[in-house]
Parts: structure tokens; sequence; C-alpha cells
């Protein structure tokens, strides 16, 4: 159980809200806090992955060019789609 002590302009806008979705503050709440902690996540994930990519690119020295990837995604939609070499 956990108990969250809220500021007076947040509890008018989750009542308001309750009344006028027929939904309880607990329940808007509990849906709000399910948001939030899905994209906290999301975003530690993110970042889990972008420090594992930097590690390896330290680790090897492997890149792509900018050019290399422009050249990559502006054959994207054509007849003549590239697939990713990893130059």
């Amino acid at each position: 159980m956990l108990g969250v002590r809220l500021d007076k302009d947040l509890e008018r806008r989750l009542s308001a809200l309750a009344e006028k979705t027929h939904r309880s503050k607990s329940y808007l709440a509990k849906e709000a806090l399910k948001l939030y902690l899905a994209q906290e996540e999301a975003k530690e994930r993110e970042k889990a992955i972008a420090l594992a990519r930097w590690e390896e690119f330290q680790r090897t020295g492997k890149s792509a060019s900018n050019e290399d990837v422009m050249e990559w995604l502006d054959s994207w939609g054509t007849d003549q789609e590239k697939p990713w070499t990893g130059k």
C-alpha cells in the first residue's frame, strides 16, 4: 500500500477528472502511475542500449559514416532499396 500526498491543485485536478470520467481517484492515479513507470522504464532500456553501443564502439572503433547512412536511407521506398551492409 502506498500513500501519496498531493498538493491542492493536483488534488483538485484529479477530483475533477474523476468526476468527469466517473472513475475513482485511485483508479486514475494508478493508471497515471502505470503510464509513467512504462515511460521511465523504456527510457532506462534505451539508455542501457545506448551505453552498450558506446562501449562496443570504444572497444572496436566500428562506426558508420553519415554518407553511408544517408545513401542507405535515400534508397528506402525505391525499387532499388539497399540492405544495410554496416560499412
